[in-house]
């Protein structure tokens, strides 16, 4: 590689970077302009990705279901800071910043330089600006820069209309799917439909020896970001507990046992209310398929162009089967919201050519500053801003005063999913089930059977407890708790949308 083509993609890597750090600094709550992650799922991830740093085995020690490779992006995070998320910040800029310079690769094969660089601010706002993004630091979210590689990668492959892929191209993107496998795997629809797809075009060639060597690549790259976390726990004697805990787990015990037609409609249904309750990116992948489908801006074949559908498809089909579906699944589906801007750009620069021409770093900045103001209102996370809402008027930080006032004390987030009461109080956990999964208990009863030992034999010093205020709700499961334990501080506060009763408990002498 020639030393200009270094440089050129040096400033382009730190363009992205500049731009997502000013996005995320507005739209994630990891950000150093927020007091606190207060996002349950966050504060789960980042309380394992801790636990790594002090000792403990992913799983063996603190169990959730996500894969390894996403708490151990937490305990890098943890090792730049374990009290704050800063370093999931730094994270999450990085990962944004490659999603964003393989998007200016995709849009670079059918637009002009300036074009495709002033799509890259506009991407951030119309993405992270979603309700799909939540809190940020999602699985979502660190899958975006893997997807978008790929979905560049196999449009650059079908638009060039090759004989065959190369071999770096399945490697590589075999290395992509590996890393989503070890993320989350339910994403990996997306991989299976591009292999699938390739294997059959050079099978139709009646290559049938090079289709076969071509799956093996491919499975060597997927396998290789998974050979590191085998030895890992090879090595803590605890192989059979990752497979139970990742695979087994999330097959077994998390879907909702519904009617196979219930759930393939909802596979349907549930992307087409996503893209219609969500314009901004609704209409450009509208756009995008439609000018696919039905146009040769973006590929001229018809086979191709069923294949872009069909890996869309297969992503949702990975993603929505098992008839469980939160808010942020839906950021997943972003990336192909490109398409729509390669057909929209190229309307663009077919009829206004000259547009850009004049001014157009200037025009740039406006552009990026505009929306980084619009960002700021248009984000919900904003409300919690340092200044709207300080760090000692959250609960979490109000319950740690009084948690700290005892010696090496020890916590339990009792019948809930991980509040950030560990991360605020500074504190690991002591037991394997730290936090309440997302589980009916008749379904998966190891949680909360474990959890109630623990406050019979009054093992922790401290527990917080929540209910959602004028609902009943039985938040007393174990009826030792009030025999064991006193209450000794309760504080209201909203959490998505809802308003919740926190209330922390302290062993009586």
């Amino acid at each position: 590689m020639k030393q200009k083509q270094i440089q050129q993609i040096g400033i382009l890597f730190t363009l992205c970077l500049i731009i997502s750090f000013l996005f995320l600094m507005i739209c994630s709550k990891a950000s150093f302009l927020y007091p606190l992650n207060e996002w349950m799922d966050a504060n789960c991830f980042f309380t394992i990705g801790r636990g790594m740093l002090h000792g403990k085995v992913y799983y063996v020690d603190l169990f959730d279901q996500k894969g390894p490779l996403l708490y151990f992006y937490h305990t890098i995070a943890a090792l730049i800071s374990e009290t704050t998320f800063i370093g999931v910040f730094l994270i999450e800029v990085i990962s944004f910043a490659f999603f964003l310079y393989y998007a200016y690769q995709l849009l670079h094969l059918y637009l002009k330089r300036e074009l495709a660089f002033f799509a890259l601010p506009i991407i951030s706002f119309l993405i992270l600006t979603l309700p799909a993004f939540s809190h940020g630091d999602s699985a979502e979210e660190f899958c975006l820069p893997f997807l978008m590689y790929s979905l560049y990668s196999l449009v650059k492959y079908l638009r060039k209309n090759q004989t065959f892929p190369s071999r770096s191209m399945l490697l590589i993107n075999g290395i992509m799917a590996g890393c989503v496998m070890t993320i989350k795997f339910s994403m990996l629809g997306f991989w299976f439909a591009f292999m699938m797809c390739l294997f059959f075009i050079i099978i139709t060639k009646k290559a049938y020896k090079v289709a076969m060597i071509s799956c093996l690549i491919f499975l060597f790259g997927m396998s290789l970001p998974l050979i590191p976390w085998i030895l890992y726990f090879m090595y803590h004697g605890a192989l059979n507990t990752f497979f139970e805990s990742y695979i087994y787990f999330n097959i077994h015990y998390y879907p909702v046992h519904s009617p196979f037609l219930l759930k393939m409609i909802m596979v349907i249904a549930k992307p087409i209310r996503f893209l219609g309750q969500n314009p901004g990116i609704g209409i450009p992948v509208i756009i995008g398929f439609t000018t696919l489908l039905f146009d040769q801006t973006i590929l001229k074949k018809r086979s191709h162009k069923i294949i872009i559908l069909i890996t869309f498809l297969f992503l949702c089909l990975g993603v929505f089967s098992g008839g469980v579906s939160f808010r942020y699944y839906y950021l997943i589906l972003t990336p192909f919201l490109v398409l729509g801007l390669i057909s929209l750009g190229s309307w663009m620069q077919a009829y206004y050519p000259r547009l850009l021409c004049k001014n157009a770093d200037a025009l740039f900045i406006i552009i990026t500053t505009l929306l980084l103001c619009v960002t700021f209102y248009g984000s919900k996370n904003t409300q919690m801003i340092n200044g709207r809402v300080k760090r000692e008027d959250l609960v979490q930080y109000r319950f740690a005063k009084i948690i700290k006032q005892t010696k090496n004390p020890t916590l339990l987030n009792y019948q809930f999913l991980d509040g950030g009461f560990y991360l605020a109080s500074n504190i690991l956990p002591s037991n394997r089930y730290f936090q309440k999964l997302n589980i009916p208990d008749e379904v998966y009863p190891d949680n909360i059977e474990d959890q109630n030992e623990m406050i019979r034999h009054k093992k922790v010093d401290f527990i917080v407890t929540r209910t959602i205020i004028n609902r009943y709700t039985n938040d007393t499961k174990s009826k030792y708790l009030k025999r064991n334990y006193k209450e000794v501080s309760r504080m209201n506060q909203e959490y998505e949308e809802k308003r919740y009763r926190y209330i922390l408990w302290q062993k009586k002498p």
